[in-house]
């Protein structure tokens, strides 16, 4: 590797790094709705220069995790009832094209598989009373059918709206017997998926998506 090419992926290497911790500050809730960032604290507590810190915020206000206020800079977005009903719809669609593809897939039946050990350790979570570990995994599937279905770009646009999703409330998961119920129909949706019914899979996701996102507006309204 010549000292050119060495020097850009070191850069590249830098922002990445840059990103992955800025990210996680955020949505760990380090960096709370609502507060601006700024570069000289963030490179200051990541040892890091600038450069890769800007590139950072950069990319995540492209992926809506920041949002850029004109002369003002980049802050953490507060997301209303409104915002995550968008992203719910939004979600919807993504996660019908998502299984359609899973149940039309040759690998239909190992794609069910893989989500259905997904589902036991999501009920073997729930079942210790571990509300952080169901949650983790609830976001693992989804993630998981988007990565199988095939189709990158479903797989990247359900990340970004991941991200959105958990800078708004992660409440509904706690809502008593919302646990039990989401597995439930996640189940349904793994079943579609196994048999090749791609119109019965697109209808549980859709399901599973309207019921969480009603749920979840019950709750904001609620707060």
């Amino acid at each position: 590797m010549n000292e050119a090419t060495y020097g850009t992926a070191a850069r590249i290497s830098l922002a990445e790094e840059a990103y992955d911790a800025v990210r996680r500050m955020i949505l760990d809730g380090r960096l709370a709705p609502g507060s601006r960032v700024t570069v000289r604290p963030i490179a200051s507590a990541l040892d890091l220069s600038p450069t890769p810190i800007k590139a950072a915020l950069a990319r995540l206000e492209q992926e809506g995790v920041l949002e850029a206020r004109l002369h003002r800079g980049f802050f953490v977005p507060t997301l209303s009832r409104d915002d995550m009903r968008d992203i719910y719809d939004m979600r919807e669609g993504l996660d019908g094209v998502a299984v359609r593809r899973a149940a039309q897939s040759e690998q239909r039946v190992r794609i069910a598989a893989v989500l259905r050990r997904s589902c036991e350790r999501q009920q073997a979570c729930l079942h210790r009373g571990d509300i952080d570990g169901f949650r983790a995994e609830d976001l693992h599937f989804h993630h998981t059918l988007w990565a199988l279905s095939g189709n990158e770009r479903v797989r990247r646009a359900g990340e970004s709206l991941q991200d959105q999703m958990r800078l708004g409330n992660a409440v509904s998961a706690r809502r008593p017997g919302r646990g039990g119920q989401a597995v439930s129909e996640h189940l349904a949706i793994v079943e579609a998926i196994s048999v090749g019914d791609s119109d019965g899979a697109e209808k549980a996701a859709r399901h599973h998506i309207r019921l969480t996102a009603d749920d979840l507006d019950e709750e904001l309204g609620e707060s």
